[in-house]
């Protein structure tokens, strides 16, 4: 059974998800992708992409996902010394995992630009020959569709590699298959959705999109996931699921909002460019007047420039959905804490996972997003049958 947490002295944040950790997780990636490597990858002709992939895996990160598995797995342990070889890999699985979501977004995307750094089919590109070809185009897109497909398989390998029990690496094996197969139909939906006219989309939809494509492997499936290596009670696991759903909204939006700080004229505004129906832009359509909306349809039907942007980012700004939107991320914050408190976990447990959302801070001059204070605000609804683990 979990060991309960030290009701006497509770750890500090930094306890929870230590310095350490990035270094670990960064670690174990590195010599689980050199030792596969080694293996497999060892044909020059292969070489090079899997070099490319190998970058792109260690190249930075907040190293999020594994980071929440662990400290959900100290957290339900009480145990907050170096994790168990065999945790520490499955967690570390998660950030290859997104590794390959974002080699496909990207592509879905048209991206160039990755952590300030060429996306993986762009770096595939500029090495050929004759770059500014339309075969090499293809090519490199062709060969970052299989770097992604690679990364997946790689992340199941590191998984079944990490050396969990039979019993626990089947369970936590379900629950990867499941949170992957949803974020799948989460993309689905988000590129679907880009050709669906603002006034036919409602909250709702937009909702279950951000649930399936990022809160699930983002925030839940990795809280669940530490949960399950830890032996938590099914009520426990259920409770955090959907804590993490909320938090893993709340993460979507404000990328959403942080993406629109980017300059206009020289940064990369992929949602912008590609028309991308956000929480954020959807909130300002229906802020707007008719007018305002009709001018907001305009604009999207203006071709990709810095026109374009300037008219998309001036109509969000005066229509107040930027304000909207931080107002609802800090309901999705109060609905999240209230699921803590009804949940069968310790009140020392509850505070510590309420201490996690400092993860979520965006910049260190801003407050968090979701702040450990309790505050009052309407909360955005989110319906209870979403849950990967029902």
């Amino acid at each position: 059974m979990p060991q309960a947490v030290n009701k006497t002295k509770l750890p500090a944040f930094e306890r929870l998800t230590p310095a350490a950790d990035r270094e670990r997780i960064d670690l174990d990636l590195a010599t689980f992708l050199d030792e596969t490597r080694r293996g497999y990858a060892a044909n020059p002709h292969v070489a090079p992409l899997y070099g490319h992939l190998t970058e792109f895996v260690l190249r930075g990160g907040k190293r999020l996902r594994p980071r929440l598995a662990l400290a959900s797995y100290r957290i339900l342990t009480g145990r907050f010394d170096p994790p168990p070889r065999a945790v520490a890999l499955a967690s570390a699985s998660l950030e290859i995992f997104h590794a390959f979501m974002l080699v496909h977004d990207d592509l879905i995307d048209g991206s160039v630009i990755r952590r300030n750094r060429p996306t993986l089919h762009e770096a595939i590109l500029r090495d050929a020959d004759q770059a500014g070809e339309p075969v090499e185009r293809k090519r490199a897109c062709d060969l970052g569709l299989i770097a992604g497909d690679l990364l997946f398989a790689l992340g199941m390998r590191l998984l079944s590699h990490s050396g969990l029990d039979d019993a626990t690496l089947g369970r936590v094996n379900r629950l990867v298959s499941d949170m992957l197969f949803e974020t799948g139909l989460g993309e689905a939906l988000d590129v679907l959705y880009d050709d669906c006219p603002l006034e036919h989309l409602n909250e709702e939809q937009l909702i279950e999109s951000y649930l399936r494509k990022t809160a699930r492997y983002s925030v839940s499936g990795p809280l669940v996931l530490g949960a399950t290596i830890a032996g938590a009670e099914p009520q426990a696991v259920r409770a955090l699921d959907r804590f993490g759903d909320l938090l893993g909204f709340g993460f979507q939006v404000q990328n959403d909002l942080d993406a629109l700080d980017e300059d206009p004229e020289y940064g990369d505004q992929p949602d912008l460019d590609g028309g991308k129906r956000t929480y954020v832009l959807w909130s300002a359509f229906n802020r707007l007047s008719d007018c305002g909306r009709h001018e907001l349809n305009e604009a999207l039907a203006l071709p990709v420039g810095l026109d374009r942007r300037r008219r998309l980012l001036r109509l969000i700004q005066q229509s107040g959905a930027i304000e909207a939107c931080r107002t609802r991320l800090e309901g999705v914050r109060a609905e999240a804490i209230d699921v803590l408190r009804e949940s069968p976990l310790e009140p020392a447990q509850r505070r510590l996972f309420i201490a996690l959302t400092e993860m979520f801070r965006t910049t260190p001059r801003k407050p968090p997003e979701f702040a450990v204070i309790p505050i009052e605000a309407e909360a955005v609804v989110i319906p209870e049958n979403f849950s990967a683990n029902p």
